[in-house]
């Protein structure tokens, strides 16, 4: 039961990595379409608060990891509790390239983008779920 829940919980790891790999890749030939001429102050400030936005929703779902895992299994409905406790850790790394996506959709901006989606993939990458995560 429990190599087949850490097989499930793999695949929504990758589901999840997969979903914001394809809006990424969605959004890279659409840039020539809508650019628009920046001022480099508003990049740059739209760049700090996003590394902002990262390091803080990062290092906070890495902290609610220690505090949330590991579930043990002899516990009712564990597999429910994992698999939502994975959920939100997820969103909460998912926030920088929300933004990332959002300024994209208004301003055009490709480094946002580019910075948004490597702070949520890194982010993902040191979520991604372990063995010992179960007990």
């Amino acid at each position: 039961m429990r190599e087949l829940y850490f097989k499930r919980a793999r695949q929504f790891f990758f589901a999840t990595l997969g979903f914001v790999s394809l809006v990424f890749f969605a959004c890279l030939p659409l840039y020539p379409y809508f650019k628009l001429p920046l001022h480099p102050n508003l990049v740059l400030g739209m760049l700090a608060f996003n590394l902002f936005l990262g390091v803080i929703f990062i290092s906070l779902a890495l902290f609610l990891r220690k505090r949330l895992f590991p579930i043990k299994v002899e516990e009712p409905y564990w597999s429910q509790r994992a698999t939502a406790r994975y959920f939100w850790l997820y969103f909460l790394v998912g926030i920088p390239f929300a933004f990332s996506f959002f300024a994209f959709i208004v301003f055009a901006s490709l480094a946002l983008l580019i910075e948004g989606y490597l702070l949520t993939v890194s982010g993902l990458i040191l979520l991604r779920p372990r063995e010992e995560d179960l007990i």
